[in-house]
């Protein structure tokens, strides 16, 4: 029994785990294109898949629209305030102690 532990825990132990581990390596890779293939197959099953994705790609072209008007907007008031032009409901003549983190709001 002795030896048979002497054994297991010098010379053969190394390329026990590294069998362990190939198998495991090689398991997980076949496991992972296994799903591939079933979610190719599913893909083409499912036409409901597609509308959802053209509502969704729909859905962000509305949101860069508005983020980009957004971002012009903002970039309008910074370029006005280093300009020194006031707001249009300013009084001229009137200086606003108001930082310009306020007027982005």
């Amino acid at each position: 029994m002795t030896t048979l532990f002497f054994l297991l825990s010098s010379d053969i132990l190394v390329p026990i785990i590294a069998i362990i581990a190939v198998f495991g390596v090689g398991g997980f890779i076949v496991l992972k294109i296994i799903q591939l293939i079933r979610d190719a197959i599913l893909s083409r099953r499912a036409p409901a898949q597609s509308d959802a994705l053209i509502r969704k790609l729909q859905e962000f072209e509305m949101r860069h629209e508005q983020l980009v008007k957004r971002v012009q907007n903002i970039e309008t008031i910074i370029v006005d305030a280093d300009l020194g032009n006031p707001e249009p409901g300013d009084k001229p003549g009137e200086e606003d102690d108001r930082p310009l983190k306020n007027k982005l709001r």
